[in-house]
């Protein structure tokens, strides 16, 4: 598949959740890829949807967390997103979680006004679009998710918190280590 024409968007409480995973299910990924990305701070209902991912395609299904491949080196990113790429040959399904390690935040530029895609993202993402899986990222913050990256993806599925008082006591941390970045979102 080339680049995206139109992305499918919606929010994780939608009932097009469940439909959605029926169809990827039956979709034939024989010449092409599919990407789902995740994208937001609720993290409980990501860990949700993971146990229904996981649930739906069981052993097919490879989780590999990001944070292990992508450094601020970017040959040894390459070679192990190459070793990483290499170990999925059985696999159908991917599951990619901390995806803002994608974005750059080793570097502390995270507060920039504009997003644009680390050279480990654009190879990270040629080697997706280069094999025949249907891959999930999980992206925490929604600003991290670059145009180049949707121009890649087929879904988003967005995990806010739900505006109620309930779900504003969620955000809250001890630390106060977690403030969101007061850049636009493009999602």
């Amino acid at each position: 598949m080339a680049s995206n024409e139109s992305l499918q968007t919606f929010k994780h409480s939608d009932k097009e959740t469940d439909t959605f995973l029926k169809n990827v299910e039956q979709l034939n990924v024989d010449s092409s890829y599919y990407l789902t990305v995740l994208a937001g701070e609720d993290n409980s209902a990501k860990k949700a949807f993971l146990k229904k991912v996981k649930q739906k395609f069981g052993d097919q299904l490879e989780v590999i967390d990001l944070r292990d491949v992508v450094t601020a080196v970017e040959d040894e990113s390459y070679e192990k997103i190459d070793e990483m790429i290499a170990s999925l040959d059985s696999k159908k399904y991917v599951w990619l979680s901390h995806g803002d390690e994608l974005d750059g935040v080793y570097t502390a530029y995270s507060s920039s006004v504009q997003r644009y895609a680390t050279p480990q993202e654009k190879y990270l993402i040629r080697h997706i679009t280069s094999t025949e899986k249907v891959y999930f990222i999980s992206f925490e913050d929604r600003s991290a998710v670059t145009n180049f990256l949707r121009r890649h993806t087929q879904t988003l599925i967005t995990f806010e918190y739900p505006s109620s008082l309930l779900g504003r006591l969620k955000q809250i941390t001890l630390n106060g280590s977690s403030f969101s970045s007061h850049r636009q979102a493009i999602t």
